[in-house]
C-alpha cells in the first residue's frame, strides 16, 4: 500500500491537475519534444564533434546524414580547415565552453554574486532568455538562496546579483510581435483554421511585477531597459473564419479594430512633429528606428463612444493633448494591459497552461501573441510559438492536438470554480477584467460548436 499526495497552489497548472486527477494517472511517462533540423543547435553539436575528431566528406552526424554543406559553411568562416576530404577545427576556443545546456544557443550572461569582496561567479544565462531573468531589479534563484539583480552589463554580458533574504518573486512582461515566413500546413477546423510554420518573433522586456510568494499578490512593477530581441522559430497559430468573427463582433465577443476617424492622419502627423519624431517613453527617433512611430490615445479612444456618419467624437479623441509619439515597442508595451482585456487575451491564457500540460514542457518555453487583427491572417488570431531560435517541434505537436486542446480549455474555464476568472483559467480578474471568463467561454463555445 501507498499513498501520494499533491500540495496544490493557485497556478494554472496545479488546479488543472486539481481537477483533473487523470491526467496524472492515466498519462504516459514525460516525452521530450526536439526538432533535430534545428540548424542553431545543430552547429553547436557539429563544433563540439570536430573539436574532439576530424569529419570526413559525406559523413553522417547521427541520424541528420550527410553535412557536409554545414561543414564546408562552418570551413569558410574559419572554424575548420579543409585537407583534402578532412574536416579538422582549428579555432582556438574551446567550442563546449560556448554552449548553454538549457537551449544549446551559446551567447551567455554570466552572472556574478556580489555580496562578499571577491566576487564569484554562480551561473550563466542564454541572451535569448536574459531580458526576462536577470534584468535589473530581478530576483534569481540559485541552490535555493535568493539574489537581487542589482546591475546588467549587456554588451559585456555581466550581471551582478547580491544574496537578499526577501518574501517575492519577479515576473517579467513583454511586447511581443510575430512575423509569418512560411505555412508549413493549414486546415479549416469547424470556424477557425489552423496552422503551424517558420516565424519572426520580435520582442522586447518592458515591465516587471513583485509577486509575493504562496499569496502570488502583486506587490509593485518596475520598467525593464533592455534592447529588442529577434529570432526565427517555429509556431502553431489559430484564426477565427470571417463568419464566425462577424458573428462573435455582433455579439460583443470581439471587438473590431478602431476607425480613427476622418481627420486621424493629420493628427498622427501632427503629434509626431510635436514631439520631434521620437518616442516619448525611450527617446528612440524614427531614424534610430528605421520607420514611422505610433501614435497612443492616453485616453483610450472607444471610451468615446465614435461611430462613423453619427457622431463627430472623433474630433475630440483625436485632439493633440490626448496623442503621443511611442516606437513600436513601447507602443506594444504600453497597450498590453489593454490587450489582455478581451476573449481572446483569456483564450490565449487557457490555451498557453494547457499546452503545457500536452507537451510536458515548461511554461516559458512557449510564447503567446494575441491580435484582434493579425497581418498575416486578417482576423482575431493567437499564436503560440517555440521559444527557442529554430523551434523544438512543439508547434507541430500542438497543430495536431488542435480540436483537443480547444475542448480541454473549454472544459477547463467552465470546470473552474471561480465567478469572474483567476490564474488557474483565464487570468485574475484584476488583469483582463471581470468579463473576460464569460466572453472566454462564449468564445470557446462557438470555436468547438457546443451549446451554450
Amino acid at each position: 500500500m501507498s499513498a501520494a499526495i499533491l500540495v496544490c497552489s493557485a497556478n494554472a497548472l496545479d488546479q488543472y491537475i486539481a481537477q483533473h486527477p487523470r491526467y496524472l494517472f492515466e498519462r504516459s511517462p514525460e516525452h521530450g519534444l526536439i526538432n533535430p533540423d534545428n540548424l542553431v543547435i545543430l552547429v553547436n553539436h557539429l563544433r563540439c564533434a570536430a573539436y574532439e575528431l576530424p569529419f570526413a566528406r559525406g559523413e553522417a552526424f547521427g541520424a541528420l546524414g550527410d553535412v557536409t554543406a554545414l561543414l564546408e559553411a562552418m570551413a569558410a568562416e574559419g572554424e575548420l580547415h579543409t585537407t583534402g576530404d578532412t574536416f579538422r577545427w582549428i579555432d582556438s576556443a574551446y567550442p563546449a565552453d560556448g554552449v548553454s545546456l538549457r537551449t544549446g544557443t551559446g551567447q551567455n550572461i554570466v552572472i556574478q554574486d556580489v555580496t562578499l569582496e571577491e566576487p564569484r561567479v554562480i551561473g550563466q544565462i542564454d541572451r535569448e532568455t536574459a531580458p526576462l531573468l536577470v534584468y535589473e531589479g530581478a530576483v534569481y534563484l540559485h541552490e535555493g538562496e535568493s539574489y537581487l539583480i542589482e546591475a546588467l552589463d549587456w554588451a559585456n554580458g555581466l550581471a551582478r546579483a547580491r544574496r537578499a533574504a526577501v518574501d517575492y518573486y519577479t515576473r517579467a512582461r513583454s511586447a511581443t510581435d510575430v512575423a509569418v515566413l512560411e505555412a508549413y500546413d493549414s486546415a479549416v477546423a469547424g470556424d477557425t483554421v489552423k496552422a503551424h510554420g517558420a516565424v519572426r518573433v520580435t520582442w522586447k522586456a518592458t515591465t516587471y511585477r513583485v509577486i509575493r510568494r504562496y499569496t502570488h499578490e502583486t506587490l509593485g512593477q518596475g520598467q525593464i531597459d533592455l534592447p529588442e530581441q529577434q529570432f526565427e522559430t517555429t509556431a502553431y497559430w489559430l484564426y477565427l473564419t470571417p463568419d464566425l468573427t462577424a458573428q462573435l463582433v455582433e455579439a460583443g465577443v470581439i471587438l473590431q479594430p478602431n476607425d480613427y476617424g476622418p481627420n486621424w492622419p493629420q493628427q498622427r502627423d501632427a503629434a509626431r512633429a510635436r514631439d520631434g519624431y521620437r518616442c516619448q517613453r525611450c527617446g528612440l527617433s524614427e531614424a534610430e528606428a528605421g520607420r514611422q512611430h505610433d501614435v497612443h490615445h492616453l485616453r483610450p479612444f472607444r471610451e468615446f463612444g465614435y461611430v462613423r456618419d453619427v457622431n463627430a467624437h472623433y474630433k475630440e479623441a483625436n485632439r493633440l493633448d490626448n496623442l503621443t509619439t511611442l516606437c513600436r515597442s513601447c507602443h506594444r508595451a504600453v497597450e498590453d494591459a489593454q490587450r489582455t482585456r478581451s476573449a481572446l487575451s483569456g483564450l490565449g491564457n487557457v490555451l498557453r497552461n494547457l499546452s503545457t500540460l500536452h507537451l510536458m514542457c515548461a511554461p516559458e518555453d512557449l510564447g503567446v501573441v494575441i491580435e484582434q487583427r493579425a497581418t498575416y491572417t486578417k482576423a482575431p488570431t493567437v499564436t503560440i510559438y517555440d521559444n527557442v531560435p529554430g523551434g523544438l517541434g512543439f508547434s507541430e505537436r500542438l497543430y495536431a492536438l488542435h480540436e483537443g486542446l480547444l475542448a480541454d480549455a473549454l472544459d477547463m474555464v467552465r470546470a473552474c470554480p471561480c465567478a469572474e476568472g483567476c490564474p488557474a483559467c483565464v487570468g485574475p480578474p484584476g488583469e483582463v477584467g471581470a468579463e473576460t471568463k464569460q466572453l472566454t467561454e462564449t468564445l470557446l463555445v462557438a470555436m468547438v460548436g457546443g451549446e451554450g
